[in-house]
């Protein structure tokens, strides 16, 4: 159950951040020290989000059988 709460948790954090960063609307980010586009910044947290939420389904799943 633990590891399906933070699953949730890493969904929301991402959809969060997307929507930060929309709002700043910088053509450019740090990531890892490294200065990228912001859209693959936003691009990478939605699949992360997109993988969590797969994984969170799942497990939702498998507890309800």
């Amino acid at each position: 159950m633990r590891n399906k709460n933070l699953n949730l948790f890493i969904v929301a954090f991402a959809v969060i951040t997307i929507i930060a960063s929309l709002v700043k609307d910088n053509p450019t980010t740090d990531l890892f020290g490294y200065e990228v586009d912001s859209w693959f910044v936003r691009i990478l947290w939605l699949l992360i989000g997109l993988v969590s939420y797969k994984r969170y389904k799942d497990k939702k799943e498998e507890e309800a059988n």
